[in-house]
């Protein structure tokens, strides 16, 4: 298929920002019209983020490449990514001498048929931005507390992963957005922290305002988070559909539940039986 005949357009940037090491990774793959996004953020605070991080894209890209197109099965294709990405991750750790943990966020989408899939662990964030606002984002997987340095200093918050990929034998419980719908101009943008923790929030909706090429808006709003002083590494992604929606109209995305479907669906099941009364013994 031809770039002019392709139902979307994407783009990419990834910038070191005032770090010494982009420790980020991103990916755009398309076969017909069907299109993977993948970003992932190497954790600084522990060592080689950089390989976890190039594990999650290699892995994506070797599965996608092979995957029959459509994807039957959008959501267990992801699943399979972060799956067999923490397994290729923790094999590196354990062959290093002493061996290491690395770690890395990750977060995945596919895209076909109209429709849009998308999956996420740690604080790399997915947002669709519909009409110049965000129509929905992904939660982060972090806990915020606020330290203070000294008795003089302002109290700060400050953010520790709860999931990444690595670190733990078993893979991390993923959170899986709600197959969306996506209509004519919506913009999908996957991030890093070191984008969305920079500037503010109407600067990711203003950046695409218009029907401007996607390319020099996503490259603007990348250099701006990256020259502000001690930035982290800032990575992003964007897809804007270019088709008028074919789907039912009211299969549209919804901020995503605080929890975890899986989780939540066991702790119902559960009270739903310790709910119920016993049957009087015969």
């Amino acid at each position: 298929m031809s770039e002019q005949n392709r139902p979307f357009e994407a783009a990419k940037v990834s910038l070191i920002g005032d770090r010494n090491c982009n420790q980020d990774r991103c990916l755009v793959l398309s076969s017909g019209d069907c299109v993977l996004l993948a970003l992932a953020d190497g954790l600084g605070g522990h060592p080689r983020g950089e390989v976890a991080a190039q594990l999650l894209v290699d892995v994506c890209e070797t599965l996608f490449r092979h995957a029959a197109k459509p994807i039957s099965d959008p959501m267990r294709f992801m699943l399979e990514c972060i799956g067999k990405s923490h397994h290729a991750i923790m094999r590196f750790g354990r062959r290093q001498t002493p061996p290491i943990a690395p770690r890395t966020t990750a977060v995945l989408a596919v895209i076909q048929a109209g429709m849009a899939h998308w999956v996420h662990v740690g604080d790399s964030r997915l947002y669709l931005i519909r009409y110049g606002q965000v129509h929905t984002q992904t939660r982060d997987h972090a806990q915020v507390r606020f330290v203070r340095q000294s008795a003089k200093e302002a109290s700060h918050p400050q953010a520790s992963l709860t999931r990444c990929l690595g670190g733990l034998a078993q893979p991390p419980v993923t959170t899986c957005g709600l197959p969306t719908v996506l209509q004519q101009n919506d913009i999908v943008v996957l991030c890093s922290d070191g984008l969305w923790g920079q500037l503010p929030a109407h600067a990711l909706t203003d950046a695409f305002a218009g029907q401007a090429p996607l390319a020099p808006g996503l490259q603007a709003l990348a250099d701006q988070a990256a020259g502000r002083p001690g930035s982290d590494n800032v990575t992003a992604v964007a897809l804007r559909w270019l088709r008028l929606a074919t789907g039912p109209a009211d299969q549209t995305a919804r901020p995503e539940p605080l929890g975890d479907p899986q989780p939540d669906q066991a702790i119902r099941q559960l009270n739903h039986v310790l709910e119920k009364p016993s049957e009087p013994k015969r």
